[in-house]
């Protein structure tokens, strides 16, 4: 299914000069984010700026790694980038973009791109949120999508419900689980079959999980 972004206009309301992007966005469930995926990372915000080119205005956003559960194990730190953002007086701003804060610890769904950025696979559906449960004290992951006409502070990101509320060690076991299956070969938006059977190819797996 396709969900239209909505096309943000604030540069008009803020006093800049600046243009906002349309685009479009697949809904992908968690399996096609892990197919979807070369690099899949536990990390902290340690840094976010913007910068700009002929397109307008990019987001970046350091990432130190604590944990990689799929791609290069080695990999201790990575810069995320998304189109939109505010630099000096001009504006690129773009509903649909994964937000970022410094401090703010998440799962990160990361695709390469051909032109050496690094993005969050489906823009906001890409990054999972590490919360702390309050009644159980566990922690718990969330995905919420702030949009970009509200100031974004990772610290008040509302708990999910009760019902909703996953478990880091359940999440990190599903993740696993796809890897183990990988792709099905039903078409993802946007990548390639190529690169799919490339970087989740699929593996037979008996009852007890293991690869053979």
């Amino acid at each position: 299914m396709r969900t239209p972004l909505l096309v943000a206009s604030l540069a008009i309301g803020l006093g800049l000069s600046g243009q906002a992007r349309a685009t479009s966005l697949y809904k992908l469930s968690n399996a096609q984010l892990v197919d979807a995926s070369e690099l899949i990372v536990r990390g902290t915000v340690t840094e976010v700026w913007t910068e700009k080119d002929e397109r307008g205005v990019w987001t970046h956003a350091q990432v130190e790694v604590q944990r990689v559960l799929k791609g290069d194990p080695s990999t201790e730190l990575i810069v995320l980038e998304q189109m939109g953002g505010i630099w000096s007086s001009e504006a690129t701003l773009v509903e649909g973009v994964a937000r970022f804060d410094v401090g703010e610890e998440a799962y990160f769904f990361v695709e390469h791109l051909n032109s050496n950025r690094s993005v969050p696979v489906g823009m906001f559906q890409g990054k999972f949120n590490v919360l702390i449960d309050p009644y159980t004290r566990e922690e718990i992951v969330h995905r919420y999508h702030v949009p970009v006409r509200m100031d974004y502070d990772h610290r008040f990101l509302p708990l999910p419900a009760e019902a909703d509320r996953v478990e880091i060690y359940d999440f990190e076991d599903q993740i696993r689980e796809r890897m183990l299956l990988g792709w099905d070969g039903n078409p993802i938006p946007g990548v390639s079959n190529e690169k799919l059977r490339r970087i989740s190819p699929a593996q037979t797996i008996d009852l007890e999980g293991a690869s053979r």
